[in-house]
């Protein structure tokens, strides 16, 4: 299986739903990727408005 991206969360996934916001809608047409370790401290994860670590692609369409 590949990875596909939530069209709303950006979060990686292999499964079927999005395991952060539970959305149906994803892509596997998405590029950049980016991990976040701490995202309380993250500058990124910050602008990207992301709250719980783990892999996220940086642009889904």
């Amino acid at each position: 299986m590949t990875e596909k991206a939530c069209r709303e969360c950006h979060k990686l996934t292999i499964g079927a739903t999005c395991p952060r916001c539970k959305n149906a809608s994803l892509s596997d047409d998405f590029s950049g990727l980016v991990v976040i370790l701490d995202p309380g401290e993250s500058e990124i994860a910050k602008v990207m408005k992301i709250d719980e670590k783990g892999r996220y692609a940086l642009r889904v369409r």
